[in-house]
């Protein structure tokens, strides 16, 4: 148990440590090979629109192939070849096209290393918060490491630590527990075919798709805060070491959260997780619209402990005991489309010509995504009975990922 604990630890931490650098330089790293400020926005957005089509597929195919980590090691040997590229191409469509690829890619196998990371600490009772904390760890270290490296070493260095990063993604994936040998082998055609009608049974369920909205309506509500709050804060004369003070404010509330995750889970339960979310973004969102005081600011950041960590907390174990095994990867995808896709894409799109008129009342927008999420998960906490939508098969619960 606890090698396996150890070995979703490092996967998940090298997942964070791409993140690292990605989040606060790639950008940066864009313009410095020579884009526009359109040609990034196009690159990078249709990496993003394009993951709505890519992660269900790469569920539906990890699901039917009941081989998770299969899966994971081809979308990270392709993130590997598309950021490898990068540290050589010069066009700028050679540079377009590798990020698309990267971040189609790396939506993908997100959900899929979620969906394995919850499923096997069910399976071997251990806290799935104490192999997830390490992604958001890894995530701010490699806030600082990287932010260290650029300073001495330039933009140059984005690309490689990328390369590298990747590297250890795969090396980490590859060390998790294989399917076990000589399982009985059908037809992949059938079981693909099996698969998408079970998922376009639990499609069909309602408790599921008010999950998805409250979820995806929690999520998507940071939109504004991700890619307009540091803009705003300058605007209103924050300096640059106060943000980077204040933003890992929120993920360190993460951080404490996630490491008694299993207690909370137990004490709270998946629907009133993602209800206290939902309220908390509610709360967090309009605090912030109205620029208060850097007391209340922190008051706000502290909030992203329920905001972020309590809702994401309240959907991955609404997933684990609401659907089969046989489904999990496919849950997760759409999960991931929903929230980090489809509500997160628009609510920046909307966000930004809010941004544009009313300055930081946008968060008023967020506000009441945030209360949207709590309606929602309010009725999923009443018509939620507990227990499985659906059986989808055999439950898949004896070997690998």
């Amino acid at each position: 148990m606890q090698n396996v604990a150890f070995r979703l630890s490092l996967a998940q931490a090298a997942s964070g440590l791409i993140g690292g650098i990605y989040v606060p330089f790639f950008g940066a790293w864009l313009a410095w090979r020579g884009l526009s400020a359109g040609e990034i926005g196009a690159t990078i957005s249709a990496g993003l629109l394009l993951r709505v089509f890519a992660a269900p597929v790469s569920g539906l195919i990890a699901d039917a192939r009941e081989d998770r980590r299969g899966m994971m090691l081809i979308l990270y040997v392709v993130m590997l070849l598309a950021y490898a590229w990068l540290n050589f191409a010069h066009a700028v469509i050679a540079i377009a096209v590798a990020t698309a690829i990267s971040n189609i890619a790396g939506g993908a196998v997100s959900p899929l290393l979620e969906s394995v990371s919850i499923r096997l600490a069910d399976r071997y009772g251990f806290d799935y918060g104490h192999v997830r904390v390490w992604a958001s760890t890894l995530f701010v270290l490699g806030n600082i490491a990287s932010g260290a490296a650029v300073s001495l070493f330039s933009l140059a260095v984005v690309a490689p630590w990328l390369t590298v990063s990747l590297i250890l993604n795969v090396a980490a994936v590859y060390a998790l527990p294989a399917p076990p040998a000589g399982r009985p082998k059908t037809d992949m055609g059938l079981r693909l075919r099996a698969t998408v009608a079970e998922a376009r049974e639990l499609m069909r369920s309602r408790v599921f798709l008010v999950f998805l909205l409250a979820a995806s309506l929690d999520q998507g509500s940071h939109a504004f805060y991700y890619a307009y709050g540091g803009l705003h804060w300058r605007e209103l004369g924050y300096s640059g070491a106060l943000i980077g003070i204040i933003v890992p404010l929120g993920v360190i509330a993460e951080i404490g959260l996630m490491s008694i995750s299993l207690h909370v889970f137990r004490v709270i339960g998946a629907t009133r997780l993602l209800l206290l979310g939902g309220l908390g973004c509610a709360l967090r969102w309009t605090i912030l619209a109205f620029d208060p005081p850097l007391a209340l600011v922190i008051v706000a950041q502290i909030l992203h402990g329920a905001t972020f960590a309590m809702a994401h907390l309240g959907a991955m174990y609404f997933i684990l005991k609401a659907v089969s095994p046989r489904l999990s990867a496919t849950a997760q995808s759409l999960y991931a489309v929903g929230s980090s896709g489809i509500a997160m894409g628009l609510a920046t799109f909307g966000s930004g010509l809010v941004y544009a008129n009313f300055g930081g009342r946008a968060y008023l927008l967020m506000a009441a995504m945030g209360a949207g999420a709590a309606l929602f998960a309010y009725v999923l906490h009443k018509s939620w009975h507990g227990g499985r939508l659906m059986q989808a098969g055999v439950e898949e619960e004896s070997g690998g990922i």
